[in-house]
This record gives structure tokens, sequence and C-alpha cells, in this order.
């Protein structure tokens, strides 16, 4: 499996659901609820699963791009 780079910017306030960003997400250190659909997690655990999203986005504009090539 390929490392790609993540920007970590604000994955512990983005849902890995929805994408909704938002301070409020995060009322305390381990908690996460989306102030907008209302997913709830652990606060790492949503936060990991949003870097996981968002590498693979960036392996799959890679790939289109290599594919273009």
């Amino acid at each position: 499996m390929p490392v790609v780079h993540v920007d970590p910017a604000y994955t512990s306030q983005e849902c890995c659901e929805c994408g909704h960003t938002d301070r409020k997400n995060r009322p305390d250190q381990a908690t996460f609820t989306c102030t907008s659909c209302g997913f709830a997690e652990h606060a790492d655990v949503n936060a990991g699963r949003t870097i996981a999203k968002r590498g693979a986005a960036v392996r799959a504009v890679s790939h289109a791009a290599d594919d273009a090539a």
C-alpha cells in the first residue's frame, strides 16, 4: 500500500460521515458528536476515519492523473 500525504488540519473537528466541520463537534477531548448529522464516536476514532477518507481521496486523484497521462 503506498503512502500518501494527508493534511491533518481540522480532522478532529470534521465529521467522517457527512464532512461537516465545527469546533462544537468536539465538546471535550474524547467526545465527537456532529452538530449537523448527529453522528457520535470517540474523537480519535472519528479523526482516524477522517484521515483515512482524505487519504483515499488523494489516492483517487493521483490515480486519475496517472490514467490521463
